[in-house]
């Protein structure tokens, strides 16, 4: 079993996290607490790509 934590806040991320990186081996995940300013940020940017 695969537990997600936030790597801000290290809270167990219950629904589906917020993934940041520049490559494939930096991603990382987010509650939506602590990752909404960066999300914010990507979207006013347009820097943002959803995953499939």
């Amino acid at each position: 079993m695969n537990i997600k934590k936030c790597d801000i806040c290290k809270k167990k991320i219950e629904d589906s996290p917020i993934r940041a990186g520049a490559d494939f081996y930096s991603d990382k995940d987010f509650c939506s607490k602590c990752g909404k300013p960066i999300l914010d940020f990507l979207k006013k940017h347009k820097l943002i790509r959803k995953e499939k």
